[in-house]
């Protein structure tokens, strides 16, 4: 494959995620906000802590502290010590929380991505799935 068509994927990845990302800032909350709804909402108990969410999100402790605060205050996050260990604090989604992610602006996209072929789909899965693998090993 060119070095031209190699850019023009690049660009066209960036050009979607612009998209959702323009979505996510036209709406009460902020993208990180949104990815750490969706992320708690999923999570297995055990990784519904600022430092498991900083690690899939690649970035601070410190700024997801303030991401999670701020939902927190909304009312769409509750905080429970942990029983075992008592600095130990998990977050779980409120009913509210679950509220607002069915208007997550990230599900345009998922509605986007059933106009593709089933084929399409899988081997977009797959593409995705080894760039990501391969960009962790470069950092």
């Amino acid at each position: 494959m060119r070095e031209r068509n190699l850019e023009a994927i690049a660009e066209l990845m960036l050009q979607v995620a612009r998209k959702v990302e323009a979505e996510a800032n036209a709406s009460e909350l902020k993208p990180a906000q949104w990815a750490a709804l969706r992320y708690l909402e999923k999570a297995a108990p055990s990784a519904r802590t600022n430092n498991a969410f900083a690690r899939y999100h690649q970035t601070t402790t410190g700024t997801v502290t303030l991401t999670l605060k701020a939902l927190f205050e909304k009312g769409l996050l509750r905080r429970e010590s942990d029983p075992d260990d008592k600095r130990l604090v998990r977050f779980e989604v409120t009913p509210a929380g679950s509220e607002a992610l069915k208007h997550d602006p990230f599900r345009s996209l998922v509605k986007d991505l059933w106009s593709l072929r089933p084929e399409q789909r899988a081997s977009l899965l797959d593409a995705l799935t080894d760039l990501l693998i391969e960009s962790d090993r470069d950092c």
